[in-house]
């Protein structure tokens, strides 16, 4: 499966278009129905997972996409690239260097194993266990680790 992201924009999957803040309507067809769905933090957005839970595309309280994420790391199947690097298969200090120099500007490391690159709205964080490779990655809308 051949995967982009395209920050504060997108994700190209097999070539079909999901865009942030498009309303959850309209992303439905195009990836079919969830495998199951979460109310997150209990206030009102809901959590779509797809690919046996390897993709949460977040829907905010007015049935816009805010956040897409990718959830299985070096060991699942889904290989997300973004700025032209597979995540899950470069390693953790490549990943941070590529992202900080695409950031251009503050990046949140206020927390272990994780960094929120705060104006191209991407988050990486990795399990305590791994050594080598992110965990997750997703992209938000403008602003999405602003306004947490």
């Amino acid at each position: 499966m051949d995967i982009k992201l395209i920050p504060l924009e997108k994700m190209i999957l097999d070539g079909k278009e999901i865009r942030l803040g498009e309303k959850k309507q309209a992303v439905i067809p195009v990836l079919g129905e969830p495998e199951h769905i979460h109310e997150n933090y209990g206030g009102g957005s809901w959590r779509h997972f797809y690919f046996d839970s390897e993709l949460a595309l977040d829907f905010d309280q007015h049935d816009r996409l805010e956040y897409i994420e990718f959830l299985g790391g070096h060991y699942g199947k889904l290989r997300p690239y973004i700025y032209g690097i597979s995540v899950f298969d470069t390693k953790d200090t490549d990943v941070v260097r590529t992202l900080s120099e695409h950031n251009n500007g503050e990046i949140d490391d206020s927390e272990d194993d994780s960094f929120g690159f705060l104006e191209t709205s991407i988050g990486i964080w990795k399990d305590s266990e791994e050594k080598e490779y992110w965990t997750t990655i997703g992209i938000g809308v403008k602003d999405y680790y602003k306004e947490v």
